[in-house]
């Protein structure tokens, strides 16, 4: 006859029924692809503009770590003219703005002459204060605004993960 174990405390609850996550671990990821030319973005604009690639959370934890990774494998600007990115931050019903400590190449910087169709990439972290969603999505700009600049080029693809981290 088999015995039944019987114990008083489950790893990783609290005496009040909470769940009590050890630190480091993973509780979950969200991901944005794309491998065609759906989020080009071609602009002129020297005024940050939103590139359409978005990607949500909602912690399950007020106190996470939300770690924010982008990559675009090629962006483009047309000649004389350069790419300039930053992340942006949406915080449940609040207005998007720039993350804390976005300076002037926070995803990066692309030039026409030197470093046209390089990557661009951000790899950034933000700590939840609360259980609200959080929305990222990368912003650009033309330098000069003498031609369409792109984060993603037409032949190229990027990515947006978010990725909740208990503290």
């Amino acid at each position: 006859m088999a015995s039944i174990l019987k114990t008083d405390k489950i790893e990783g609850v609290t005496s009040s029924g909470t769940v009590q996550m050890p630190a480091g671990v993973v509780i979950q990821v969200a991901r944005t692809y794309t491998a065609d030319s759906a989020y080009v973005t071609a602009m002129s604009s020297t005024t940050l503009s939103a590139s359409g690639i978005q990607c949500s959370i909602t912690p399950k934890f007020s106190n996470s770590l939300i770690l924010v990774d982008f990559s675009s494998s090629m962006a483009t600007s047309g000649n004389n003219d350069f790419v300039i990115g930053r992340m942006y931050l949406k915080i449940g019903s609040a207005s998007i703005a720039q993350m804390t400590g976005a300076a002037q190449y926070h995803i990066g910087f692309q030039r026409h002459d030197n470093n046209r169709y390089s990557p661009l990439c951000f790899s950034g972290s933000y700590t939840a204060s609360s259980t609200d969603t959080l929305m990222f999505e990368p912003y650009l700009r033309a330098g000069s605004g003498n031609n369409a600049v792109s984060i993603v080029h037409e032949d190229g693809s990027s990515s947006l993960t978010v990725m909740e981290v208990a503290q």
